[in-house]
């Protein structure tokens, strides 16, 4: 109880603390956000829109979870990604609580530190997005499969086929089919896959409660969309981004294996040991070969998707750790082991050694962030914390891969409670969100960034030739008009429209540009942004 307790209140200050301290942040975050925000003002929980317009890109819980968040918290950034952060807390539990289960307390314990000890892992629940509701419903339908196969329990799959229906309504066909593999290919490896298993999987049951948790929402937006986003959804973005990279998002073959081991960082240092041991226990301990196959399915499914992306990849994650939880427990346990583990304790050092530098570098070569390159100060500990690992694990090897932890979770905590706030200051979008929040007529020309939709609170008009645009400023005053391109020059051509300012978007080619058509009541309310930054 005292292990579970402490890891509870790790998970909550690491994926709770400074939650909504920074900005939606474009593409995924603002889109989702605001989605939810729509839906939720027009009091339609069945059509997705953005910006007034069919959102046809995800099915429909994140937003329910959202539009829940905001119904108590309010439309802000830390409603739109609580339960994001819920999800990320019930996995580091369940993850702890199966590997007890299976192995021992001391894996459970190495297994939920391993993933709260992932910056990436805990990012990955710390937005909004519906990536933390597809890895909650995929990981617990998985845990859940294997607790039935091992028990013999139906009721275990029955929670099982519920979570199938809840990951389909988080992210489409992947949610069943992800789960579905790394279940098939365990029974054919454990020679289970027989009559005697399809019975008491009981399927004509589990397809039943499947629908139920999934169907009637796909339905009901078919029958309101006159099919439209059941079309653009299943075709364009499921078929088409397997089967043709989306934009630049491409890559080789054994990227996703590669995306997998840097989420996993610092802990993925002792991957190739932990994947031995597991493989040599595979007998005596079942449920390692299990998260063995729910790896290598998540990796190899996606190997084979010509679109690639890091947080595809990581329902892999809970399962990654308990492989690596599982063989710490027992290094710990072997005094032995101390010198045979010492390549990944200097990696780990290096890599401790090399964040700050890594930092300074990313941010003194990365515009706008050149000006706050001094941020990498706040990682200098991380050295620190790696020599006192190295130190430590010379008398007790236990305490040393602790230390290890303790300082990767303080790194966490640390990048968003100070420089991910520093950086997110410089974004066009923390800039001007008081100004584009104030004014009352807010217009786009071509394109903008998305994130000002959340904020505006209300449809923007998009302007798509030169000629529109000048017809709707002539009309009217005090129009505020965004715009966002890699080159806004062709801006200064279009009669009585001032710049406000361009400012480059973070971590990306574009920049974004505020202007406004001649008027004091606009200039008046732009002195006082300028005033307050």
């Amino acid at each position: 109880m005292k292990y579970f307790l402490v890891i509870f209140l790790l998970s909550l200050v690491l994926f709770f603390s400074f939650l909504g301290g920074t900005s939606v942040f474009p593409v995924a975050e603002a889109r989702n956000a605001e989605c939810a925000r729509e839906m939720l003002q027009q009091n339609n929980w069945v059509v997705p829109t953005f910006n007034g317009e069919l959102r046809t890109d995800k099915p429909v819980l994140e937003y329910y979870g959202m539009m829940i968040a905001y119904l108590v918290g309010g439309v802000n950034e830390a409603s739109a990604r609580f339960f994001s952060a819920v999800c990320g807390v019930l996995i580091v539990l369940a993850t702890f609580w199966i590997a007890k289960r299976h192995i021992s307390l001391k894996a459970a314990w190495w297994s939920a530190l391993i993933l709260l000890s992932s910056m990436h892992v805990v990012a990955q629940f710390r937005v909004a997005t519906p990536d933390p509701y597809l890895i909650f419903c995929h990981t617990l339908s998985l845990y859940l499969f294997y607790e039935g196969w091992s028990s013999g329990k139906w009721k275990w799959y029955g929670g099982m086929y519920i979570f199938l229906g809840l990951g389909i309504l988080a992210k489409g066909p992947v949610g069943l089919l992800l789960p579905a593999l790394s279940a098939f290919v365990f029974l054919l490896a454990t020679q289970t896959f027989n009559w005697r298993t399809i019975l008491a999987l009981k399927p004509w049951w589990g397809i039943l409660l499947t629908l139920l948790f999934s169907l009637p929402w796909y339905l009901a937006v078919d029958m309101e969309t006159g099919g439209r986003w059941t079309q653009g959804f299943f075709w364009e973005h499921n078929f088409d981004r397997f089967n043709s990279g989306m934009g630049s998002h491409s890559g080789p073959f054994v990227l996703s294996f590669l995306f997998i081991i840097a989420g996993m960082l610092p802990f993925s240092v002792f991957a190739v040991r932990a994947f031995r041991n597991a493989w040599k226990s595979k007998k005596a301990e079942p449920i390692l070969l299990f998260a063995i196959i729910s790896v290598a399915s998540v990796a190899v499914f996606y190997a084979f998707s010509k679109t690639k992306l890091i947080n595809y990849t990581t329902p892999a994650y809970p399962f990654l750790a308990i492989i690596i939880g599982g063989c710490i427990a027992k290094l710990v346990d072997e005094k032995q082991t101390k010198k045979l583990v010492k390549p990944e304790l200097y990696i780990f050092a290096l890599l401790a050694v090399a964040f700050p530098f890594a930092a300074y570098f990313l941010t003194q070569n990365t515009e706008p962030l050149d000006s706050v390159s001094w941020i990498f100060w706040f990682f200098l500990f991380l050295p620190i914390g790696a020599l006192l690992a190295l130190f430590l694990s010379r008398k007790s090897l236990e305490k040393g891969i602790l230390a290890m932890s303790i300082t990767f979770m303080l790194a966490t905590v640390v990048f968003f409670a100070g420089p991910y706030q520093i950086i997110d200051d410089q974004s066009p979008i923390r800039k001007y969100e008081e100004l584009v929040r104030s004014h009352e007529n807010v217009v786009a020309y071509k394109n903008f960034d998305d994130a000002f939709a959340f904020y505006v609170q209300n449809p923007i008009p998009v302007f798509q030739t030169e000629k529109e645009l000048e017809a709707y400023l002539g009309n009217h005053k005090d129009v505020l008009v965004l715009c966002r391109d890699r080159n806004l020059t062709y801006m200064d051509s279009i009669p009585n429209l001032r710049r406000v300012s361009i400012d480059h978007d973070l971590f990306s080619r574009r920049s974004s540009g505020v202007y406004h058509n001649r008027s004091k009541a606009v200039e008046s309310k732009e002195n006082l942004v300028f005033e307050s930054n």
